[in-house]
């Protein structure tokens, strides 16, 4: 499947083209088949799904590989000496020029054209696989290729394989309705993720399938991974009356996934072969050449420059030596002495010097053509290859005993440029730390619970020298498991129903419950957690623990076991009414419930800073609890912990029914739907009342602070870019040497009284100007303290500090240079609470200054920041 995330060239550009001067409609997938304009076999008015991945075809190769050689000046000059090789003037015969051409521009083409042959291959494997397909003509499935597959077919795919085409989920083999699919080819995250399938389908089986009628309608195919626009009408028999539903990214299959944990689901084909999101989102490769390359592209030219001189000077003097002492060297042509003036060769005619000058020219030009050796760049490809393989393939120091991985070196091009570094843009979750998560403290009504010590903790009072007292609980803590490293007396075993307000610990409790989009696996006393998610797998082992365990969920219902103060478990359903999905804009994630006692109540979770603007200012317990909750979540932070804030309040049911009649018109709506959504959803989650606020661990990789320390070392400048807090972020930077005291710290934030009152005001344009007027003020005096520290002959090592805010000023036009000009001074620069858009803007601003970056991330977040540097991991 690695094939598939790239295109042809010619169906990209017929593809641009349409982008570009084309509006396409919605798309219109009807099942059956037959109920549209007869057809029996898909709607084949939209692309078929054969696919192809090579980058020439048997009338392209030569053209665009010889374009491709020719890229090279070297191999543009050593044609044009051939060239002159075939005129009446040239020195050697034109075989010893045109071979040595032939052969490296031969085996150049040979090389390209196997790779591609390799990937020609692969095609034809991928097109050819069998997949069960619905013939609604004869009524049962049959088996077919991937590429026979169309738009509107009905095709099973089983535990394990791949999906063949984007799918609308219609159903799965478990009364959920539920699968687990594996995204990795299409973002490299290795978490499964929850997909489900439409209530109304869900039922749908293997016999029923011939039941199913409906009219999908989807917006034309497009790049956007995690975001999807559609309705589906279902008709009878299906149902008793034709209704729409809206269709959800989390309907969605996509092809480069993987099924898992899944005997097999049934998916209606929307998007087929090249207008699958996975191959939409396919960009050639960038050619990237290094910049040894470059270099020598540089020496021919100035080589070049060099042999051109010689020539023209020696042309020049041949033909006026030859004008003036040809005739006093007559055994040079003797028969023109005795009569003859045509036996004196043109090239010795003193009477034409024009012409004498030129062949002359193309002579020296010709003989001095070894000052360029064509074997130039045979050697720097053969060393770069010798390195890939060998060096790099077979190095010890850089393989890794536990998942018995050597290091691969996918391309040879750009072997130099890794010893060329001289900053590197790392994410942290998953590349610095672990993305091992346990639940290791909480704030619970103003009151703060956990007595571990963390690992950065730990690793801070050892740079300090300072002894820390573990807790005898921490050293055995019986009720520790995975996902879960929390111990206090005062919540475990009931021990919370006699703190103080046991009520607001309950909600706090369904909160990590209920608020999430976890599924239970197996039975109840051994039951597993499926999670998108680390974060929420550790939340929900934490309510399980606590005594609130999720046991069963369907798409509208979730079943707890609560053990509460009576002591005895009460099996509670709950109807799950909406759920407001978390994206990096909105910050934050609810879930509107109904309880048992016919209560809707939301629930929130989400950063703090989205959350406390929600709060209901005139509840007393948030002005109770708000200051000294916020207190907690910066010690938190301070202990290297990731915190998420937890809210909730109770919705009045007219008013519900009011709000939930436009969040429906919102979700079936074909444009702007997720504006639309984002706008409704702000209009119910208001009012919030504060419950406290978990704190997660993610402990480092092993190794990182001595390969951070040995990067400083070597002179290499690090970029930390991380979503977290500030504060989270300077305790991991001392944990992993990132930041060390003997550097001096410059703290740029984005907030100040003024800005917020401003803010609060609704005076935004006038918050944003003070707020860059504030920035801009705070950077011109970090550069006037090095400039300070400079003139007097201190050497000192610096830290910048940036939260996310800050971050958006300096980002700006007016900022930008004075922001990287401060920034390359420094040893580390640590950016907090940044979105995926400004890790790409800030590897950008860094590689224009022209440092050579290496950019390092794990998830889909770091995508833009691995393509904007110049090499990526």
């Amino acid at each position: 499947m690695q094939g598939d995330v790239e295109s042809s060239a010619g169906w990209k550009l017929r593809n641009l083209w349409s982008t570009r001067h084309k509006v396409q409609p919605d798309r219109l997938v009807r099942f059956p088949p037959e109920q549209h304009a007869g057809r029996h076999h898909g709607d084949k008015q939209y692309g078929g799904n054969q696919t192809t991945t090579t980058k020439y075809s048997l009338i392209t190769f030569i053209p665009k590989s010889l374009f491709e050689q020719y890229r090279r000046v070297a191999n543009i000059y050593f044609t044009l000496v051939a060239a002159l090789s075939l005129t009446p003037y040239s020195p050697v015969r034109p075989w010893t020029t045109f071979l040595p051409l032939g052969i490296v521009l031969g085996v150049a083409m040979i090389k390209e054209a196997v790779e591609d042959y390799k990937r020609h291959r692969q095609d034809v494997e991928v097109n050819n696989r069998d997949v069960e397909v619905f013939d609604s003509s004869a009524g049962h499935f049959v088996t077919k290729t991937w590429k026979d597959i169309h738009v509107g077919d009905v095709i099973i795919v089983k535990k394990g394989e791949y999906f063949p085409a984007d799918l609308l989920f219609l159903s799965a083999e478990n009364a959920e309705g539920i699968c687990y699919i594996e995204t990795m080819q299409l973002d490299g995250e290795t978490n499964l993720k929850i997909k489900k399938s439409l209530d109304e389908t869900k039922d749908l089986k293997h016999h029923s399938i011939g039941r199913f009628a409906g009219l999908a309608t989807c917006e034309p195919p497009n790049s956007r991974l995690y975001q999807f626009t559609g309705k589906l009408e279902v008709q009878p028999p299906l149902v008793q009356r034709p209704h729409t539903v809206p269709l959800s990214p989390a309907a969605i299959l996509l092809r480069g996934c993987s099924l898992c944990n899944t005997p097999r689901i049934y998916g209606l084909v929307i998007y087929a072969g090249h207008d699958t999101k996975i191959f939409m989102n396919a960009t050639q490769p960038p050619s990237k050449r290094s910049c040894i390359e470059r270099s020598v592209d540089h020496i021919i030219f100035f080589m070049f420059g060099l042999l051109f001189s010689m020539c023209l000077t020696g042309c020049i003097y041949f033909a006026w030596w030859t004008a003036k002492y040809m005739p006093q060297h007559w055994y040079l042509a003797p028969e023109a002495w005795r009569g003859n003036p045509q036996a004196v060769p043109r090239e010795y005619d003193g009477s034409q010097p024009g012409v004498v000058a030129v062949t002359n020219f193309i002579t020296s030009f010709i003989l001095y053509g070894y000052l360029i050796p064509i074997a130039l760049y045979v050697s720097i490809e053969m060393v770069k290859i010798v390195q890939s393989l060998c060096f790099i393939g077979l190095d010890r120091s850089m393989y890794h005993a536990e998942t018995d991985t050597p290091a691969v070196a996918r391309t040879s091009n750009l072997n130099e440029e890794l010893g060329m570094v001289n900053t590197i843009l790392s994410d942290k979750t998953g590349t610095l730390t672990r993305n091992v998560m346990e639940f290791f403290k909480c704030s619970i009504g103003g009151v703060a619970y956990g007595a571990g010590i963390t690992e950065i903790e730990r690793n801070n009072a050892g740079r300090l020298n300072l002894k820390l007292d573990v807790p005898d609980e921490e050293i055995d803590n019986k009720y520790r498991e995975q996902f879960f490293n929390f111990y206090d007396d005062r919540l475990m075993e009931l021990a919370w129903a006699k703190e103080p307000n046991p009520d607001h610990t309950i909600q706090f409790f369904r909160l990590l419950a209920l608020c999430n989009t976890i599924i239970p696996d197996g039975p109840p006393d051994d039951i597993r957690y499926q999670a998108e998610s680390p974060d929420e797998a550790a939340l929900v082992v934490a309510a399980k623990v606590f005594g609130f365990k999720m046991i069963k969920r369907t798409n509208t219902i979730i079943t707890l076991h609560e053990r509460l103060p009576d002591d005895k478990i009460h099996e509670t359903e709950y109807e799950v009414l909406n759920i407001l999905e978390f994206n990096s804009t909105r910050k934050r994630m609810s879930v509107i419930i109904r309880t048992p006692e016919n209560r809707i109540i939301l629930y929130c979770k989400g950063a703090d800073t989205v959350i406390y603007e929600r709060l209901d200012r005139r509840h007393p317990l948030n002005e109770k609890f708000k200051e000294v909750t916020l207190q907690h979540m910066e010690d938190f932070g301070s202990a290297g912990l990731r915190t998420l804030c937890l809210s909730y309040t109770e919705l009045d049911p007219k008013f519900y029914d009011e709000w939930n009649e436009r969040f429906i018109e919102a979700k079936l709506s074909m444009v702007d739907r997720a504006a639309k959504v984002d706008a409704i959803s702000e209009q119910v989650e208001k009012g919030l009342r504060l419950l406290g606020c978990t704190a997660i661990e993610d402990k480092l990789q092993e190794g990182v602070p001595q390969c951070i320390k040995t990067l400083a070392d070597a002179g290499i400048r690090l970029w930390v870019l991380t979503g977290d807090k500030m504060e989270t972020a300077i305790n991991i930077g001392y944990a992993c040497s990132l930041i060390t005291d003997e550097m001096t710290q410059f703290q740029l934030t984005g907030s100040c009284a003024e800005v917020d009152i401003l803010e609060a005001d609704g005076r935004h344009e006038d918050a944003t100007r003070v707020a860059a007027d504030r920035l801009g003020n705070q950077l011109t005096k970090v550069q006037r303290t090095m400039e300070e520290d400079a003139a007097a002959g201190i050497i000192m090592s610096y830290a910048l500090i940036i939260d996310g805010k800050a971050l958006l000023y300096a980002l700006s036009p007016r900022l930008r240079q004075q922001f990287l000009a401060v920034g390359i001074k420094c040893a580390a620069v640590l950016c907090c609470r940044v979105s995926p858009l400004q890790k790409a803007q800030v590897t950008a601003l860094v590689k224009s200054y022209g440092d050579t970056t290496l950019a390092i991330g794990d998830g889909a977040n770091d995508v833009g920041m691995i393509q904007k540097a110049h090499i990526g991991k």
